[in-house]
């Protein structure tokens, strides 16, 4: 039984997207009715991401980071800060979202009602935000890709922004690894490798913005980078 929620946000540079991010989370962190930590790690910031923070939501927890530290080091400084204020790992959900995604209201009820039900990790899917630069064509590029992982009663993909881990199953492979790109989805697999009750619904999904320039490499913005760089076509498409 999860008796506790902590939450995790990175966030580097995100005064513009970050209130709203906050606002979602805390309508989604109302239907809980057990104690709750949100940990926002400002990374490096030069901007007014943590005065955004603390006006939005001042009960959050904010880390603010001067040292140059890859992302997967930004999310475990977090996670760790959260677990050291909520006390036993195993009945704690820690979940992970992005400084530029909204959530759905139902979100985190949904999160920890699958940990109730013996999850050890969840991931849902990213549906893009509205954005002036999001045409049709873009949106179907991307729609396909995402379809290419899409199975009957479930998923392959594996997003940072929409991600939760039981804090015992967290500890028990070392939490997130020190590298820049890809430490949601090398810490998904570590957990898959271990024997960790893991879950990809495909009707839990958060919001996300379309930019194409990003906070970290190789993610969801260079994705759709490459999806409207010129030249770009996939099989499915006819030859220009």
């Amino acid at each position: 039984m999860i008796t506790a929620v902590g939450v995790v946000i990175p966030a580097h540079d995100e005064e513009l997207v970050i209130g709203a991010c906050l606002r979602s989370l805390a309508v989604a962190l109302a239907e809980l009715d057990r104690p709750v930590v949100v940990c926002v790690v400002a990374d490096r910031c030069s901007d007014a991401t943590v005065r955004v923070v603390r006006e939005t939501m001042p009960s959050a927890t904010v880390l603010e980071n001067d040292d140059r530290l890859s992302l997967g080091e930004v999310r475990d400084l977090g996670v760790r800060a959260v677990l050291a204020r909520l006390g036993d790992p195993e009945s704690v959900w820690l979940l992970g979202t992005d400084a530029d995604t909204q959530v759905p209201v139902d979100w985190a009820r949904r999160q920890v009602a699958h940990a109730d039900e013996g999850a050890d990790a969840v991931t849902g899917l990213v549906e893009l935000q509205p954005a002036a630069h999001l045409t049709a064509v873009l949106r179907e590029r991307y729609a396909r890709v995402v379809s290419a992982g899409i199975r009957p009663v479930s998923h392959d993909h594996v997003h940072g922004a929409n991600f939760g881990v039981r804090g015992s199953a967290f500890l028990a492979v070392g939490g997130y690894r020190p590298i820049g790109t890809g430490e949601d989805r090398d810490l998904w697999f570590r957990l898959v490798a271990a024997g960790f009750a893991v879950r990809q619904p495909l009707d839990l999904t958060v919001r996300t913005s379309a930019r194409v320039v990003g906070r970290a490499q190789g993610g969801l913005a260079d994705l759709l980078a490459g999806l409207i760089a010129p030249g770009y076509r996939d099989a499915s498409e006819p030859a220009s």
